[in-house]
Parts: C-alpha cells; sequence; structure tokens
C-alpha cells in the first residue's frame, strides 16, 4: 500500500486537515459567500436599481458596493485557501506543486475570476466612471460571478480530481 502525505509528513500532514467539522464549516461558509459575491450584483441590477425611488445608479451603486466588497474578498480567499489544503491533505504534493495539477491549475484560473470580481466590485464603490456604467459592470460581475461558481462545481464534483503533480 502507498503511503500518504499525511502519514509521511510533508507540507500537507498537518492533524488539522483531518478535521471533518472544520471542512464542513468552512465549506458551508465559502459556499455562502460565493452565493452572496453572485447575488448582491443580481439583486441590485434587476431587484433595488428599478426600484429606486429619486436615487440615481450610481448612488444605489455607490451605496452597495462601497464595504461589502472587501468583506466578500477576505472571506473567500480564506475560506478558498482552506479548501485547497483540505482538497491536497494526503496527495503527495508540495504546497507549489499542487498548483502544476489539472486541479490547482483551474483553482488559479478561478482565482483570477475572483481577482477581477473584486477589483471591478471595489472599482464600482469608488470611480465615477464605474458607476456611471453600473449596469454593464454589474452583468459583467454576475458573468464572471457564474463561471467562477461553475468552476467551483467542477472542481469538487466533477471529473476532476487531485492527482500528484509531476514537479
Amino acid at each position: 500500500m502507498a503511503q500518504s502525505q499525511v502519514s509521511s509528513g510533508g507540507f500537507y500532514s498537518s492533524s488539522w486537515l483531518q478535521n471533518q467539522w472544520l471542512r464542513v464549516v468552512v465549506q458551508i461558509v465559502h459556499v455562502f459567500t460565493a452565493i452572496v459575491l453572485v447575488g448582491v450584483p443580481f439583486v441590485v441590477r434587476y431587484v433595488v436599481i428599478p426600484q429606486a425611488d429619486s436615487a440615481t445608479t450610481a448612488e444605489v451603486v455607490e451605496g452597495f458596493y462601497s464595504v461589502w466588497p472587501l468583506i466578500i474578498a477576505v472571506v473567500i480567499f480564506s475560506t478558498g485557501f482552506l479548501n485547497f489544503l483540505f482538497a491536497n491533505a494526503g496527495s503527495g504534493n508540495s504546497f507549489i506543486g499542487s498548483f502544476f495539477t489539472q486541479f490547482g491549475l483551474l483553482v488559479l484560473v478561478k482565482i483570477g475570476l475572483l481577482l477581477a470580481i473584486d477589483v471591478i466590485s471595489i472599482l464600482l464603490g469608488i470611480n465615477d466612471d464605474f458607476q456611471a456604467d453600473a449596469e454593464t459592470w454589474l452583468i459583467v460581475l454576475m458573468t464572471l460571478g457564474v463561471v467562477a461558481v461553475i468552476i467551483g462545481g467542477t472542481l469538487h464534483r466533477g471529473p476532476i480530481k487531485i492527482e500528484a503533480s509531476s514537479s
């Protein structure tokens, strides 16, 4: 029987990576945060803006995007990092080697999408040009968010499996 990374030491050998309760809580927080990440632009674009009385689209967007993007960014990246560690526990990979697998490369694509979402969200809260074209940027945010969620679903439940990297 092959010896696993957990029993042989290495980066992913910490016993806390085997804690099932921690895995469940982190996954729930991560999924809830992803729902908020995709849902807020939808609600703002299709519910709040059409119902705004005298407020302009820019004012509505500035109000919604003043604080939450930073909170979401911290939570989703933290829980995503922990999920990445949980997923690779026992894989035999080094931390850097984990990114040179099909799973790791898709995680990097997902991180790139989330960085784009965070930058656009922050700019919607502070930049007049982004606020002036807010409806377009909200659709961009929804699209990027849906793509990130689809990739996340593939990583955790689809055909993409953790394997040992070739490096």
